[in-house]
């Protein structure tokens, strides 16, 4: 029946809320979500539900959720208004900006919202488009960005990550993850617990190496302790002793590794003997050399890593040293020195069905990528990275004028992002936003970022529109497919998110051109751009097709539905618009709504590799230089001063970065902002559990109630991000940028703390 009558009925529907993609059957009655469990049908969750997902209805309806657009007037307050009025304003405003200065001008942020979007995948690059801007920053430097740089320069594309096949293996290291929580961060595991449990039922181990003893951690057969920031250092050591003390084989790998490029990465290591790091790290060489050996003797086993070796930063001498692309990279030399890429059990690479980076293009080789990338930040002149910025150069950007052009961003777009929670010196960027001609904000929550904005265009709610994650599938722990129509009619007054960015997108062509589309032509443009490059590439199932051709076979569909049918179509398991028989089509999703299995993840070398040497660049000569210098560190054992301690971040599973904290179920528990500290530490200090905390870096300060818990390493302080209250942000500094992956340093960092009010 149709979920908006009278009637109850059940449908299925993928989870958007994070990257482990649980597949949900909903009750609808009255047009109303009255219940949200585990599909236990579904191919890939088969029934698994997190506190979030439960709250997927509770979302659909929060009160506080914007249905129509707010434009801030004369007298400075943010006030409802139509849709032709909040867009007039940007029309109006960003003409004259463009106009007067250029589309440099203008910045964008993305939040991870919209990867887990369709109208954010297809959409959003059309605005980026016509806006003609190289300013563009996101939440992946403040997140993974150093694993997709490490990932493209070795085997050629940002989304060829070496995903562990933890249904196979029997042997696996965790390294600053929290996967239990997180359900597979970087890693699309739906029911990772329960994946997990089956690991240890066959057999297998589970290793964890994190200052906090977290879920996961506690689940572990083997916990070890270690200093925030030195995850590199002893990864290198790990490295050493496989491929200097042992004789490695590479496995698979083998073949497609240039053996110059061994040499080079085993000179680099040459000085991270297991001994050397351990000062540093606190892990002793007996147990690195235990672990490395337990890696090459297992049947299978996979490293995988996650937030803690993406965003930590080595103090040292009063210095924050980044080391996340090279810690990232370790992680892959690590891999392959046991012989593990590529191998079931292993770390494998996906196959989405609409395809990827790692499926188009010539099989074997491609155009590879440029890291440090070639353009550089006005201010500080640092390099960009995967075709953005690093969002701790925003602020600056924003608020420093070039001394002899005036150059700077004065009109910014946020799509989907909160940046003044999550990202570094929240201080200054609140400063610097205000000081825009023109701040828009694509977002249905009021935040604290869009509460300073001039525009606020709401979309409607995640249940009225379609949903495929395209950028996760590669990087599932199993190839399947699944997909979700819209449950909901959009309500009056209200616009889908597709409409909003192509509106945007027409408006900024007009701009340019002097002659504005509509939002339908915009598709359209859109369609026939992703049509034609479907039968242009030589590894579509379209290919030789013309764009003409391919659009007839998916009429009569429009929007994100349009462009998910030909990317089916031309991807690795579709009916290329006909030519293959029992091909899949969008059709075959929507018929099966609990999902169509394609199976435990496949050997994919060299096929899906895209560099332009056609093998994997084992040893990229900025990584092995940048480790090489790296071993200076190892005499400089870090020392912390009195009062001193290191702040490291945890992820709550209650809790989805800076949004739905106002969701009634998921408040409460263990969902809350506080400094957890070794209890030792906590009596040092004087004061009490619960008590509040005054924690205080070079650039800020909060005060956040203590709680006391052996589960943090001594030393060190623990804040979950993602609050506004308790904003953990205001205390990281943009000084400390990692030099290839342009990530932010936000874990490692020294403050200082003491009683609040004293």
């Amino acid at each position: 029946m149709n979920p908006n009558g009278s009637e109850s009925t059940s449908v299925q529907r993928i989870c958007p809320l994070c990257e482990a993609n649980c597949g949900l059957t909903l009750t609808i009655e009255h047009s109303q979500v009255t219940s949200v469990r585990g599909d236990s049908d579904d191919v890939f969750s088969h029934g698994f539900i997190c506190p979030k997902g439960v709250a997927l209805g509770e979302l659909h309806v929060d009160p506080t959720r914007l249905r129509n657009p707010l434009v801030r007037n004369a007298s400075g307050n943010l006030v409802p208004a139509t849709w032709d009025e909040a867009f007039g304003v940007v029309r109006t405003r960003l003409g004259a900006i463009m106009r007067d200065a250029g589309p440099e001008a203008v910045g964008m942020f993305l939040g991870n919202p919209n990867i887990h979007s369709l109208a954010g995948t297809f959409m959003l690059p059309a605005f980026i488009k016509a806006l003609g801007t190289t300013q563009r920053f996101s939440a992946s430097t403040v997140d993974q960005m150093p694993k997709q740089a490490a990932s493209a320069m070795m085997y050629g594309t940002a989304l060829s990550v070496a995903i562990p096949d933890i249904d196979r293996t029997d042997y696996f290291l965790v390294i600053g993850a929290n996967p239990m929580v997180s359900n597979g961060s970087m890693m699309t595991a739906a029911d990772f617990p329960g994946r997990l449990r089956a690991l240890r039922k066959r057999g297998g181990r589970v290793i964890v190496i994190d200052p906090i003893r977290t879920r996961t951690a506690e689940f572990a057969d083997e916990h070890l302790t270690i200093r925030p920031g030195s995850d590199a250092l002893w990864l290198a050591a790990l490295a050493h002793v496989l491929l200097i003390e042992s004789s490695p084989t590479l496995g698979a790998a083998a073949e497609w590794i240039d053996p110059e490029q061994v040499h080079s990465v085993t000179e680099s290591l040459a000085a991270f003997t297991p001994e050397s790091v351990a000062a540093v790290t606190g892990i002793e060489a007996t147990t690195t050399r235990r672990i490395a050996q337990e890696l090459s003797q297992a049947q299978s086993a996979a490293v995988y890593g996650r937030m803690g070796t993406t965003t930590s930063g080595l103090s040292v001498n009063g210095q924050i040293v980044p080391f996340a692309t090279v810690g990232s990279w370790l992680i892959d030399v690590v891999n392959i020195a046991i012989g593990s890429l590529d191998k079931p059990g292993g770390v494998m690479f996906p196959l989405a069905v609409a395809g990827g980076p790692s499926t188009e293009g010539t099989s074997g080789t491609g155009h590879g990528v440029s890291i440090p990338g070639r353009r550089r930040t006005r201010v500080r002149k640092l390099p960009s990275v995967l075709g953005e910025f690093p969002v701790s150069t925003l602020a600056e950007e924003i608020d420093t004028p070039d001394p002899e052009t005036g150059e700077h961003i004065r009109a910014v777009f946020v799509v989907g992002g909160n940046p003044i929670v999550s990202t570094p010196d929240s201080g200054r960027l609140t400063k610097a936003f205000k000081s825009l001609d023109l701040f828009v904000s694509v977002d249905p929550f009021l935040t604290a970022t869009n509460s300073l904005a001039d525009v606020i265009l709401p979309v409607a709610s995640p249940l009225t529109r379609p949903h495929h994650d395209i950028a996760f599938n590669n990087l599932a722990v199993r190839d399947q497919a699944r997909y979700s129509p819209a449950i909901f009619e959009i309500p009056d007054g209200e616009k889908d998110e597709a409409e909003v960015l192509l509106t945007l997108a027409s408006i900024a062509v007009g701009i340019t051109t002097g002659n504005e589309p509509t939002a339908e032509a915009m598709d359209d443009f859109v369609a026939y751009a992703v049509a034609a490059q479907a039968a242009k590439d030589s590894a579509s199932r379209c290919h030789g097709q013309t764009a003409e051709s391919i659009l007839a076979a998916v009429a009569p569909r429009r929007g994100v539905d349009r462009l998910l049918d030909i990317r089916i179509r031309s991807g690795p398991y579709g009916d290329g618009c006909g030519t293959y028989s029992g091909g899949l089509t969008l059709q075959h999703l929507i018929d099966a709504p609990h999902g169509i299995d394609l199976g435990a993840l496949k050997p994919r070398l060299p096929e899906m590799l895209r560099t332009p040497s056609g093998r994997i660049e084992f040893g990229p000569e900025v990584l092995v230089t940048a480790l090489s210098e790296a071993s200076v560190h190892l005499s400089q054992i870090p020392q912390t001063d009195p009062g001193s301690f290191l702040l490291i971040g945890r992820r709550q599973l209650r809790s989805n970065n800076s949004w739905m904290k106002d969701i009634p179920t998921l408040q409460g528990g263990s969902n809350l902002p506080t400094a957890m500290m070794h209890p030792d530490d906590v009596a040092a200090i004087s004061v009490s559990d619960g008590s509040l905390l005054r924690v205080s870096s070079e650039v800020g300060s909060i005060d956040i109630p203590v709680l006391a818990s052996d589960s943090v390493m001594q030393g060190c302080i623990c804040i979950p991000h993602g609050w506004s209250d308790f904003n953990v942000n205001t205390l990281v500094s943009t000084s400390s940028i990692d030099p290839l992956g342009g990530t932010a340093v936000l874990s490692g960092i020294p403050v200082s703390v003491r009683a609040a009010g004293t």
